[in-house]
């Protein structure tokens, strides 16, 4: 076989390759989250976040796959909120799941929920 050939063959293999890794997708939670699953989907996203300050409602995730973090007023003070919301996309490769922050690099690993 010539050189030639070898090299376009190899080049062959090697595209084909690339195309067969799975892609990320929007996802949703297969099921309704238990205690257990929310506090630990609240406690991974105050844990990247560096903050306990925040609010969320991960059982939407079974319907939507947005999950949107919001900081939590201020005590007395309604119109003072230390921050603005975080949009975060529950997405799945294959059978992992995991939060990516809208507009930034956060990603956030959730490995003991099921996604569809």
């Amino acid at each position: 076989m010539s050189l030639t050939r070898l090299i376009s063959i190899a080049s062959v293999l090697a595209l084909t390759a690339c195309q067969s890794v799975p892609k990320a997708q929007a996802s949703k939670l297969s099921s309704e989250p238990d205690a257990a699953q929310t506090q630990a989907i609240k406690l991974a996203v105050h844990k990247a976040m560096g903050r306990s300050d925040l609010a969320m409602d991960p059982g939407r995730l079974v319907d939507t796959s947005i999950l949107r973090v919001r900081p939590v007023a201020v005590q007395g003070l309604t119109d003072r909120v230390p921050g603005t919301p975080t949009n975060f996309t529950l997405m799945s490769v294959g059978g992992t799941c995991f939060l990516l922050e809208a507009g930034g690099g956060m990603r956030i690993e959730l490995p003991d929920m099921q996604c569809r």
